[in-house]
């Protein structure tokens, strides 16, 4: 706050000062004589570049077509009422939404914002795109003109009321004369709920004047014609009249819908989207102020509206920019602090470094450019350590939300590059652990083509990489000159070069192309195989590569921040289909029971809920094992904060290559819950036909899972949140311990063809008090979800109950590749070995010992001291052995031998948070890179994961030096006024302390082919 005062007082000061340089400032400030220059001859030079000038051009036609008054009038005030939807409410009883007017709820199939308006052949008209009713009825636009007030703004008090009927029904005696119409403020139903038409019309207008402004901004940088950036000035110095006065809560209070995260504030927009259109009208604004140079009829324009309306005085280049830098610039600078303009993180950091730079008076744009690394402002330095982590996410759940942090802030790092005029920070240098965010994406992608669709990312069952933008990650290696970057950006964009780093405002455009090129032509393709994203919380198992491999996706990380309270849950990858999907985006991200009870909460994930309630929202679980090998991994995953009431909530999954010759896997999953009086185990499969072996089924003759008499889709009451979406329920009361389910993928799911014949087999080896197949919907108003997903529900109750729920999933094409699977232990629930025969005759063996050094015996001959064993047979031979974190694995003649998992402890950690994240330990390691890449696993009491890869291990005296790259185990401030001055340190919280127990996953592996 301190600097916020200081930061008002200064500008107030300035401010006068800096009126004097309005005609002064010839140039952008981002938008530079020389950029503009090299821009412009490029076009002359590249045919791509004519090709994008003259796309430019087209783009900006529709506005540069319209007479400057006609683009004056766009412009809506403060009393045009705006909102998201048409009748979402947060005040009124009932449903919170209603759909159309006509068709109801059917509209909601075309997405969360359905209607598009057309803006130049129906103007103030929304079209249902269900059953095409046109709303509202009323001719709004000869309303709205008999309703401007002396200031040319909508007055709705002053419009003629005689214009408010049903244009199609005129006779007042008609009981269809006010049908539909709609005054500004919503038409009211019979049952007295608002139906927003213009509201949602005047959101979706705004929108389009932004494009539309940026259109021909764009147009005058490639062109140079004056008419562009006359009108487009125009348009700034309008929204520039309008906008002191914009607040967007008088209308938030009425209940009506905006990106405001529930705190009722904006202006223009929510709070939230007011972020994106301002940075946009900023960008406009800088992009133009050449082009107001000797502009003389856009002075006469402006002098003209002046005296025709009461907006005050205007006519001079002078007027105009004190206009625009005060209404729209200055305007903004206090709502950022006002926090009517507060985004995501990032969002509104950018937004005033947009604003700072386009205002380009000094010592005022530095100033507010401070106030972005402030900590009492926009704290990027404090953001650095408390809210991002070393994958290069942020605090948020979603891929789409967390990977947006790292992208707003680069585009805040390129902004201050671009600005010369400001010195004082350097985000790239200043923050080396940032630089990670340009790889986060491509490294989610499983098997390089499908980011999982986690929390409130994506839909149902989508198969996109579309957040490893090549162009993103190639920005990585502009700033850091890493050839880690520049081969990743190579393989995203399909093996090519072509367009990465592109810069059509340099003087050679290609160089960074070029550079990409040479660096990542001869390194060759994508390695194959998973691995871990411990920072963000993403666990990738992979066995092949592209659309004939097979990978699991485990979600570990926040379950807070546009995530799901959905610690655990997984994914599976197969033939190019995610076989067991997320639900993903939910309907409405808002507190209803569609998303509350169900998409977003952990009955719909393939989980164990617990106690009938959902899990706990936390920062993320811990690991326990991560182990990727050719053709096998295994990772183990501790989730017991989720469910603070248990001992042990965990999840141990396995991959297994099938060596059928048909790029067939396999995946077992051991999930052990521990403490709790009710479990259920909640997995769904593709959408499709079922089939089950096993299992003795009974049609429950109404109802949901809640219950015969509670209706599908009804808000948790006296029942389980969730139940009430399962409905076509089943049940077996008397299961036995082992069963089958075969999900058949439908035609039509994510480009299924009918001669595809994706089968997902799940192969169940625990007892159950009972079993349920039930089916659940996914959001319905997403585009390419599926109708409805099969569910089995494996139910468990007791006193201190204690469950290991065993499957195996096989997914394969037309033909099962499994014969059987067996459980071959003793049954104590606590070691566990499994025999899975194969249709080629091949058998597998794999055991899971908790206790590693404890013996395992089974009665077929095989031991194991050790954490995880593997053993393949083929006809009756010993064909591959595998033994992880253990000393001996015997079978036959076999006695395979390792020493066993390293543990120690952390003699020392670097601290410095802008520093290498290295540690020494008390262990004597191998220096012969046997340690690259594997997991360097700490003990930790904090809500984070204290798991880092492993980059390099050197040799420091008695010592061990682990260095885990540019990162920083800092991951917060104590805010210690108390501090020891003399340790620059002392007032971070780290992610492990010193001391603590540390271990190193091992393998050996035996083959009869060596």
């Amino acid at each position: 706050m301190k600097h916020i005062i200081r930061c008002c007082l200064a500008i107030l000061t300035l401010i006068a000062i800096s009126h004097l340089s309005f005609a002064q400032r010839q140039y952008g400030g981002f938008y530079t004589k020389e950029k503009i220059q090299n821009l412009r001859n490029n076009c002359n030079k590249y045919d791509w570049a004519k090709e994008l000038k003259n796309s430019v051009i087209n783009n900006a036609k529709n506005f540069a077509n319209k007479s400057d008054d006609e683009i004056w009038s766009l412009v809506p005030g403060q009393n045009t009422p705006r909102g998201i939807d048409v009748t979402l409410d947060r005040i009124a009883k009932g449903p919170k939404v209603l759909g159309c007017l006509k068709c109801g709820l059917d509209v909601l199939k075309f997405g969360n914002y359905p209607y598009e308006p057309e803006f130049e052949d129906k103007p103030w008209k929304l079209t249902c795109p269900s059953c095409k009713s046109v709303f509202p009825t009323n001719d709004f636009g000869k309303f709205y003109a008999s309703a401007l007030d002396e200031r040319g703004q909508f007055d709705v008090t002053k419009g003629d009321k005689s214009l408010l009927f049903n244009t199609a029904h005129p006779d007042p005696s008609d009981p269809l004369h006010k049908y539909g119409v709609d005054d500004g403020y919503g038409y009211i139903d019979q049952n007295g709920r608002a139906h927003r038409f213009i509201g949602y019309y005047v959101w979706k207008k705004w929108d389009y004047i932004s494009k539309g402004l940026a259109d021909l901004a764009e147009a005058y940088l490639y062109t140079g014609d004056k008419m562009y950036a006359r009108k487009a000035a125009i348009i700034l110095d309008r929204i520039a009249d309008v906008y002191p006065e914009m607040d967007w809560k008088p209308y938030a209070d009425k209940g009506w819908y905006h990106s405001d995260g529930g705190r009722n504030m904006g202006k223009i927009h929510g709070s939230i989207w007011e972020t994106q259109i301002i940075t946009s009208f900023a960008d406009s604004y800088d992009k133009i102020i050449s082009g107001t140079v000797d502009n003389n009829e856009l002075y006469s324009f402006l002098k003209k509206q002046s005296e025709k309306y009461k907006i005050g005085t205007k006519g001079t280049r002078a007027l105009l920019m004190q206009n625009i830098d005060d209404g729209l610039l200055r305007t903004a600078y206090k709502a950022v602090l006002s926090t009517h303009i507060r985004g995501n993180q990032g969002m509104h950091q950018l937004t005033l470094a947009t604003c700072a730079i386009a205002l380009d008076s000094q010592p005022e744009s530095n100033l507010w450019i401070d106030w972005i690394f402030a900590a009492d402002g926009g704290n990027i330095p404090g953001l650095m350590i408390s809210t991002f982590d070393r994958d290069g996410t942020s605090n948020e759940g979603a891929p789409g939300y967390t990977l947006m942090w790292g992208r707003l802030i680069t585009q805040v790092a390129e902004k201050l590059q671009g600005y010369p005029a400001y010195t004082k920070h350097n985000i790239i240098k200043e923050f080396p652990q940032f630089n990670t965010t340009f790889l986060a994406a491509y490294r989610m992608a499983a098997l390089g083509i499908a980011i999982p669709n986690m929390g409130d990312s994506g839909s149902t069952g989508t198969v996109s990489n579309g957040y490893a933008d090549p162009k993103f990650i190639a920005k990585g290696y502009i700033f850091t000159k890493d050839p880690e970057f520049a081969k990743a950006a190579y393989l995203s964009n399909k093996n090519s070069a072509d367009k990465l780093g592109r810069d059509i405002f340099s003087k050679d455009p290609d160089a960074i192309s070029r550079e990409i090129q040479k660096i990542a032509e001869p390194l060759g393709p994508r390695p194959q195989g998973g691995y871990l994203m411990s920072g963000f919380g993403l666990a990738l198992l992979e066995n092949g590569s592209g659309n004939s491999g097979v990978a699991i996706a485990n979600n570990f990380g926040r379950t807070i921040m546009h995530a799901h309270p959905d610690l655990m849950n997984f994914d599976l990858l197969a033939f190019g289909k995610w076989l067991a999907p997320d639900h993903g985006y939910p309907e409405f991200a808002t507190n209803i029971p569609s998303n509350r009870d169900w998409t977003g909460s952990t009955v719909s994930h393939n989980l164990v809920f617990v106690n009938e309630k959902p899990q706990k929202e936390i920062w993320g679980g811990h690991t326990r094992l991560f182990k990727q090998l050719k053709g096998f991994g295994v990772f183990e995953i501790d989730g017991q904060k989720a469910y603070p009431e248990t001992k042990t909530y965990q999840r141990t999954m396995f991959l297994v290559d099938a060596e059928s010759g048909e790029n067939n896997s396999y995946v077992i999953d051991i999930f052990k819950v521990d403490g709790g009086k009710d479990h259920l185990y909640s997995f769904h499969g593709p959408p499709g036909e079922i089939s089950t072996t096993g299992l003795n089924l009974t049609a429950q003759k109404s109802g949901t899972y809640a219950g015969e008499n509670i209706e599908k889709g009804i808000a948790a009451n006296g029942f389980p949140m969730g139940y009430s979406f399962f409905y076509n329920v089943k049940r077996d009361l008397s299961p036995a311990s082992g069963f089958m389910i075969d999900w058949k993928t439908e035609t039509g799911y994510r480009g299924t063809k009918a001669d595809d014949n994706i089968h997902l087999r799940m192969h169940a080896l625990s007892q159950a008090n009972d079993v349920a197949l039930a089916d659940g919907d996914p959001p319905q108003n997403k585009a390419g979800n599926p109708k409805k997903l099969g569910y089995v529900l494996m139910h468990r109750k007791g006193e201190n109950l204690n469950s290991t729920f065993i499957s195996v999933f096989e997914p394969y094409r037309l033909n099962p590749f499994i014969k059987s699977v067996k459980r071959i232990d003793n049954g104590d629930e606590s070691q566990i070995a499994l025999q899975i025969e194969h249709t080629n005759g091949n058998i597998d063996h794999v055991l899971y010992n908790p206790e590693s050094e404890k013996l395992m015996k089974l009665p077929n001959n095989v031991s194991m001291t050790g954490n995880i064993g593997f053993l393949r047979t083929k006809n009756n031979q010993l064909s591959k052995a595998l033994l992880v974190n253990g000393t001996e694995l015997n079978s036959g003649d076999l006695n395979l031998k390792s020493d066993g998992q390293i543990k120690g402890r952390i003699v020392k950690m670097n601290k410095n948070p802008s520093g290498s994240g290295w540690v020494l330990v008390d262990q004597i390691l191998p220096e012969n890179g046997s340690l690259i890449g594997e997991q360097l696993i700490i003990s930790t009491k904090g809500e984070r994961d204290a798991t880092y890869t492993i980059k390099s291990v050197k040799r420091e005296g008695k010592y061990t030096r682990i260095d885990c790259g540019p990162i920083t185990f800092a991951m917060g401030l104590k805010n210690n006024p108390s501090a020891d001055p003399k340790d620059p340190y002392s007032n971070y919280i780290y992610e492990f302390e010193e001391g603590a127990a540390f271990s190193i996953p091992t393998h050996n592996e035996w083959s009869s082919k060596k």
